[in-house]
């Protein structure tokens, strides 16, 4: 309903509970008319069983307006003024010795009424100003009795007793019901105040948060572009390094008569050597951290036909080192970065080509397992194997096995650009392997 769209659970909860309240006492008003009607109790019953369903109906127009305190008011009141008149005409002409037994009606009704307040208003100074109105209508009804009796002397004694029974009952429920509304209110006050302070630690938290996005955000675009500028000066110098040692090379062969001819050809070698190692270094790093954590450009990919663009993209390296590579059929779709998967594929499958025994070739089987919500891959290959004290300094920048100058050549950044890009993905990445046998690396993707 309309207008109880913004209104709390608690509200919601109440409101519905203090409609189906008013539904039930107008079914029971309704039930008072035919009865009436129909055993001729008379016109005065009817006329105030009308009202009750009038100001029932009354309770559920103010209900629908979305004013809950006054559908609660007149829903209560109604109870009271319409069952105290019936009552009061019933002890009226009456006359037997049974009269004094109607008490308990009016008691009946009024702690029901009672209950209905305390879900609704839970107000201590309401409460003691309607239980003053009962007892006011409990000492009149009292007096109505004492007159129908008579001089009944044994009949006045247990009326009064039964006065006083009502009149403590009412009490001892107004005490209990006051308390019950302290304790309430306090609690729900104490529930407000803990829920504003932790309200405002959320504020305060978010922001703190915010900024930090912020800066991160910040530091990210100012490494990147440091990366960027810093790959640009390098490569400069490189190829005027570069640029010089093919002139001085062109130079020095066109002087046949020089000494030392092939000592002075192994120093040129080396130096472009190292200028190419450089460049490749260069491109490592600004691959390294041209990967952002923030900015993941998640959505659905094929593993499957990812491993087979890489395997194509590798063709050249794949045919010269005559190797096969087995890929497991029905791999799943994952949400993922595409790009940095691809980058990750081809970094796995490029070390498994490259650190391959010598005399043997390259057998890739690409595996997969699901556990869960989390996709486990694996890499076996046959290649050369790595000691179980390096398994994880290899996932760090820099650290590279093999020497500068080995058989392996490479810059110590690919298997650590595997590992950043695993992290974004909210995965594990890591080795198994026996030396001289092979490695299987795994990482996962939830």
């Amino acid at each position: 309903m309309e207008p109880f769209r913004d209104r709390s659970k608690a509200e919601v909860k109440k409101a519905y509970y203090l409609l189906w309240s008013s539904l039930t006492v107008l079914g029971f008003f309704i039930f008072l008319f035919l009865s009436h009607t129909f055993f001729f109790s008379g016109r005065i019953y009817q006329i105030s069983d009308l009202f009750g369903m009038a100001g029932t109906t009354l309770a559920i127009y103010q209900f629908r307006r979305g004013n809950i305190e006054n559908a609660g008011k007149v829903l209560i009141g109604t109870i009271i003024a319409i069952f105290t008149v019936q009552t009061v005409l019933t002890d009226m002409e009456r006359v037997d010795e049974a009269i004094r037994y109607r008490l308990y009606v009016t008691l009946t009704c009024i702690l029901g009424s009672f209950f209905l307040f305390i879900s609704f208003f839970r107000e201590v100074k309401l409460l003691i100003y309607f239980t003053f109105v009962f007892l006011a209508i409990l000492t009149l009804h009292y007096f109505i009795i004492l007159h129908q009796i008579g001089n009944n002397v044994v009949m006045r004694m247990y009326t009064t007793e039964h006065y006083i029974i009502c009149c403590m009952s009412t009490i001892f429920a107004t005490i209990i019901s006051s308390l019950l509304i302290t304790l309430i209110e306090t609690l729900y006050s104490r529930a407000i105040g803990q829920g504003e302070i932790i309200k405002r630690q959320n504020e305060e938290l978010q922001q703190t948060v915010d900024e930090q996005t912020r800066f991160l955000v910040s530091s990210n675009e100012s490494l990147k572009e440091f990366a960027y500028l810093t790959s640009h000066d390098l490569r400069e110098p490189l190829r005027n390094i570069s640029g010089f040692i093919s002139l001085i090379k062109k130079q020095y062969d066109s002087h046949p008569g020089v000494s030392n001819r092939g000592e002075i050809k192994e120093y040129f070698d080396y130096v472009q050597k190292g200028v190419g190692q450089m460049e490749e270094l260069i491109n490592d790093i600004k691959v390294y951290s041209g990967i952002n954590v923030l900015e993941k450009n998640f959505s659905a990919v094929a593993m499957g036909d990812l491993i087979y663009q890489v395997r194509d993209a590798l063709d050249t390296e794949v045919t010269q080192a005559n190797a096969r590579i087995n890929i497991q059929q029905d791999l799943p779709v994952v949400n993922a970065d595409k790009t940095l998967l691809f980058s990750l594929v081809q970094n796995l499958i490029a070390n498994a080509i490259k650190y391959k025994r010598a005399g043997v070739a390259p057998v890739i089987n690409i595996r997969h397992s699901e556990s869960g919500d989390t996709n486990t891959f694996s890499f076996e290959d046959n290649g050369i194997g790595i000691d179980k004290e390096y398994y994880d300094r290899i996932f760090y920048a820099f650290k590279r096995l093999h020497g500068k100058d080995g058989e392996y050549e490479g810059t110590g950044l690919g298997l650590a650009i595997c590992k950043k890009i695993v992290e974004i993905h909210g995965g594990r990445i890591w080795v198994e392997s026996t030396p001289g046998e092979g490695s299987t690396f795994y990482f996962t993707l939830k």
